[in-house]
């Protein structure tokens, strides 16, 4: 990943994370002291007080399950819930989809810190069927969205199936609901709980979607989250203050949760607006949440110098990274909507998607699929 940091600073408009706006560092912090101070609330020490209480019974009820547990990142979350699920088992192995993040962008915690392995299941460009899942595991940890897969979803009745087929299993299914809070609309509405019933455990993201300076939950029973704060302890994870990443999350979630649907209709309108961009390839099409990748006929480093070009031209710095895909040399260029996205004109991003998409053209001789 090659970033040219002057150009991009330069560039009026700036797509990736965060997601939210241009806020200062500064300017967050500010608005999280103010908020503690119209709520009344002030430091807690060890996770221990009410504020990270009322954070996990909130959360815990939005996902329809008995206990939560604050943690504050979801590699530490997630590695704990497949560590319980091994313990409670006697199985050593986990599932895993070949895009699962636990695989892709952990350093496989789940086999060095654990001393768990994974078999990976499903086929990379689709989500997990019934079908995928394999007698004999520990768990399988299903991704709602699949990130690497622009955010694709199961259908409701192929999600029902997969709770099925685990159930038959005798399967714990754990969820890795990192974008979770953007999948109601593609499930008719139906709430966060009837999504995550079936699933043994659930982990969300605070920081990816809603905003906060950073911070996970893992959900789950009583006994699970009572253990699970054990190994949060024996992590290191439980840090001396809360504070800011607890009180943000709780300032931003309800405004974030309520503008979720506006986020999935901004982000189906901006793909249908690019999908008419020749040399580019929406995924998934209608995208299913608040994301979708622009695929992209190259290798990384040449999209780069597209993403630079289109900089230039048009002041709009489309992204930070280009994701490689398993059929090299395609990548993907991910899009994010939030409520920075919701101000911005479809024609300047489009201006500067075009423009990416006549460099990556130019780059590749006719009938060959390397860049030149």
């Amino acid at each position: 990943m090659t970033i040219d940091a002057g150009l991009r600073d330069s560039c009026e408009i700036h797509l990736g994370f965060p997601h939210h706006g241009a806020e200062t560092a500064g300017d967050h912090l500010r608005a999280v002291a103010d908020f503690m101070d119209c709520e009344g609330l002030d430091a807690e020490m060890y996770l221990g007080g009410p504020m990270v209480a009322a954070l996990e019974a909130k959360i815990a009820n939005l996902l329809g399950k008995p206990a939560a547990m604050w943690c504050p990142t979801g590699t530490l979350a997630q590695g704990i819930a497949a560590r319980i699920h091994a313990g409670r088992s006697g199985r050593d192995t986990i599932q895993l989809h070949p895009t699962s993040h636990l695989e892709l962008h952990e350093e496989r915690g789940y086999h060095f810190a654990h001393g768990l392995d994974a078999t990976l299941i499903g086929e990379w460009s689709s989500p997990l069927t019934a079908n995928d899942l394999q007698p004999g595991a520990a768990c399988a940890i299903i991704e709602l969205p699949q990130r690497h897969n622009g955010g694709a979803l199961p259908s409701w009745e192929a999600l029902q199936a997969i709770k099925a087929r685990a159930g038959a299993l005798d399967l714990p299914l754990h969820l890795d609901g990192a974008r979770l809070w953007s999948t109601r609309p593609f499930y008719d509405e139906r709430t966060y709980a009837a999504i995550c019933e079936g699933f043994a455990s659930v982990y969300v993201s605070l920081y990816k979607d809603i905003g906060a300076l950073g911070g996970a939950v893992l959900a789950g029973d009583d006994d699970f989250i009572a253990e699970a704060r054990l190994w949060l302890a024996r992590f290191g994870g439980r840090i001396v203050s809360p504070v800011p990443m607890v009180p943000d999350a709780l300032r931003l979630i309800d405004r974030r949760l309520e503008l979720m649907p506006a986020f999935v209709a901004r982000a189906r309108a901006l793909a249908a607006a690019l999908s008419a961009v020749e040399g580019i390839v929406v995924t998934p099409q209608s995208p299913h949440v608040n994301m979708f990748h622009l695929r992209l006929p190259c290798d990384a480093p040449t999209a780069e110098r597209g993403r630079d070009e289109a900089a230039r031209q048009t002041g709009v710095w489309l992204g930070n990274r280009f994701w490689d895909l398993e059929d090299a040399p395609v990548c993907a260029l991910e899009i994010t909507a939030g409520e920075y996205l919701l101000g911005l004109p479809d024609d300047r991003l489009v201006d500067a998607v075009t423009v990416l998409a006549g460099h990556v053209a130019a780059a590749i001789r006719p009938g060959q699929t390397e860049p030149a």
